[in-house]
Order: structure tokens, then C-alpha cells, then sequence
């Protein structure tokens, strides 16, 4: 019967070709779903050693493709005692394809130390070649800087700071748009790991206090840390606040640095219809000071703070007048406390201007909740 049975299906019409198609199917799948299964275990062994297997591994297999096997490209943790400060705390690198990757990185913040909250001590620190391996941050996804009250090990000076960058790039090397905040989630435990190995004390950091960065940018995008000459500190100011043209080649450029404590913007504008053979520039200064540097600030410019007033009288007679206004507020989340100067050689020009020079600058910000302390002239 059996026979009889197999003589039929042999002698069939299309069944046995059906049958070897469902065969061949079967066995595809079974490969399938076996080459899934080590994949998968693959991938869940990467996520248990990777950056000292502290990575919340739901937050990054959603960031990751699951269909892409993942290799762990570079793993490093120099956190704790390890002898010799280190240029990096914490690399890893998780890669699939040819291009796409998950890259982070935890830096010392080997600052300058300022001799001054003034702007030209914070410019003369600021503008001093950070290091090219300090640098990755301005192009990363999301980042986050780091107070270690206690200090990092190892170092010749006080390393009181630390810095934590992550980047995600697609197969083809472009970055993944919309991702800054997982990664938030990935930089967060990253940077608490540092804080708690290091010894740092201080608070635990909150996925609230992650930037997201500007991300990588061609230089045909204008996007530069000095597009055209002009500083990303000083990028908020137009010419006409003043009304003033624009910057020639022979005008002095504008100075500025961009920190985490402090950002400072030192300017000249030349004036379009001056007023005078003394109305060719007009002066605009702008300075914010965050975190540990508020407390001296405040000391530096005791005698100024002191003098404030809503609308102050300027001295007569004087060949120029300086402006100053102060106002406290909060930017990206951060207590702030910011100063702009105006000089000029014609007083009506800085009581009129000055104000609106002052929202400009704290607009750019995005800071809130400003107070304006008050005015003085210099």
C-alpha cells in the first residue's frame, strides 16, 4: 500500500515539486532562524562587556539595528585607580556594516586655569588649542560635562570635570537624525559609571542634563565653529543693533569663546553714518558665567553690582560712554548670571540700544526667567 502510495506521488503531476519547494523552504527558515538565534546571542554577549557592560542594553538594542550583527570595534575603561591620569577615561565602539557604529567616548576636561572671570581672562584661557583628542564632543550626538567635586587621579593639576560624548552613524556613515535622546540615556550611565569608579562624588547625573550636540557639519554648511570669522559666542549680535554695517576685511574680528562655565563675546562695530569723527565704532561686549564661576564673579564685580541702578545719568562731557547691564536667569537649565557692555560715542545710542542688545543675547540662549538687575555706566 505503501508502494502504491509512493507510485502516486511520483507519478503526480506537480506534487513532488511541491513538495521539495516546502522542503527546501523548512530547511531555509531552520537556517534562518538559527543564524538569528547566534546573532542575537552575539549581540546580547557585545551589550554584556561593552563600556564595562553599563550600557542599558533595551535603550541601545532600540537604537541599533537587530538585524545587523554588532562587533565591539574598541573597549576601554581606565576609570579608577590606574595610576597616570589618562587622556580617556571610557572608548567603545559598537560597529556593524561598513560604516555604521555606536561611538562613545568618556575625556578628562584638562582645563586652562583662568586667572580672572573678566573676558579678557576668560578669552585669553578660552582661546589656548584644546587638545585634538578633547575635541570629539563638538561633533557628537549628545554630550554631557561632569563635575567630580573630589577630583580624577593621576593628573599634574586638578581634574575636577569630566566629559561624555556618543554618536550614532548609519551603514552609509551619515549620522542617525532624532537620536539624541536615547543616547541620552546611554551617556547618562556611561557618565554616572566614570563618576562612581573615579570617586568623584557630587550628584548623579540625570538623562535632563545631556546636550545634545551640533553633530558632525560640512564645512560648506557655514556651521563651523568660526563661520566667516565669527565665533558661535558672538553669533547672536547683528551689526544694525547698532547700526552698524557689516565686518569688512579690515575690521578687527570679533573674539569669543564657548564654555561650559562661561561664554564670552568681545566685539567692534563699525558705523554705518557716524555721527562723528569719534562715532566710527561702537564697542559690544557680552559675558555668562555658570556653575562654580558665579560665586567669583560676583566678587570680581562686587563695586559694579553695588552700583546698579534701572536708569543711571551718564557723566557729561565724557568723549565715550560704556553701558553696562546685568541680568540673573536660567540658561539650558543652568543658573545664569550675564553681563552686556555697550560703548559708544554718543550716549542716547547705548540707553537706547542697550536693552534691546541685552535681550537679544539672552534670546539666543534660550534663557528664562531673566531678572535684570539694572544698569550702570563706566
Amino acid at each position: 500500500m505503501a508502494a502504491a502510495a509512493w507510485e502516486r506521488f511520483v507519478g503526480h503531476r506537480w506534487l513532488p515539486k511541491a513538495a521539495v519547494v516546502v522542503l527546501a523552504a523548512v530547511l531555509v527558515a531552520a537556517f534562518l532562524l538559527v543564524r538569528s538565534e547566534r546573532r542575537d546571542a552575539h549581540n546580547a554577549g557585545v551589550l554584556e562587556t561593552a563600556c564595562g557592560g553599563v550600557l542599558p542594553r533595551e535603550t541601545v538594542r532600540g537604537l541599533l539595528p537587530g538585524d545587523e550583527t554588532w562587533e565591539l570595534r574598541s573597549d576601554l575603561d581606565l576609570t579608577g585607580p590606574s595610576g597616570r591620569g589618562p587622556r580617556t577615561l571610557v572608548r567603545c565602539s559598537l560597529d556593524w556594516g561598513e560604516y555604521g557604529g555606536l561611538e562613545l567616548a568618556a575625556v578628562p576636561v584638562l582645563d586652562v586655569p583662568l586667572r580672572g572671570v573678566r573676558p579678557g581672562d576668560i578669552l585669553s584661557a578660552g582661546n589656548a588649542k584644546e587638545p585634538d583628542w578633547a575635541t570629539a564632543y563638538r561633533t557628537a550626538t549628545a554630550q554631557v560635562t561632569v563635575g567630580c567635586p573630589v577630583g580624577l587621579l593621576g593628573y599634574p593639576r586638578p581634574v575636577t570635570r569630566f566629559r561624555v560624548h556618543a554618536s550614532l552613524n548609519h551603514d552609509d556613515g551619515s549620522e542617525v537624525a532624532g537620536a539624541a535622546k536615547e543616547l541620552g540615556t546611554v551617556v547618562t550611565a556611561v557618565a554616572d559609571h566614570v563618576r562612581d569608579r573615579g570617586g568623584c562624588g557630587g550628584p548623579a547625573v540625570k538623562p535632563s542634563d545631556v546636550r545634545p550636540g551640533p553633530g558632525r557639519v560640512t564645512e560648506s554648511s557655514g556651521e563651523s565653529e568660526d563661520s566667516d570669522g565669527v565665533p558661535r559666542a558672538c553669533r547672536w549680535f547683528r551689526p544694525g543693533m547698532l547700526d552698524g554695517r557689516a565686518w569688512g576685511r579690515d575690521d578687527q574680528e570679533p573674539r569669543g569663546v564657548t564654555g561650559d562655565d562661561a561664554d564670552v563675546c568681545s566685539l567692534r562695530v563699525p558705523r554705518a553714518k557716524p555721527a562723528s569723527r569719534l562715532d566710527h565704532f561702537a564697542g559690544v561686549s557680552s559675558v555668562s558665567w555658570r556653575g562654580p564661576l558665579l560665586p567669583e564673579a560676583r566678587t570680581a564685580y562686587g563695586a559694579e553690582l553695588a552700583a546698579l541702578s534701572p536708569a543711571p545719568e551718564p557723566k557729561s562731557g565724557e568723549k565715550s560712554y560704556v553701558l553696562a547691564v546685568w541680568a540673573e536667569s536660567s540658561c539650558s537649565g543652568a543658573r545664569t548670571l550675564s553681563r552686556v557692555r555697550v560703548e559708544t560715542a554718543v550716549s542716547a545710542l547705548a540707553t537706547d540700544r542697550a536693552d534691546r542688545i541685552l535681550d537679544a543675547y539672552l534670546a539666543s540662549s534660550d534663557c528664562r526667567a531673566v531678572k535684570v538687575l539694572g544698569k550702570v555706566w563706566k
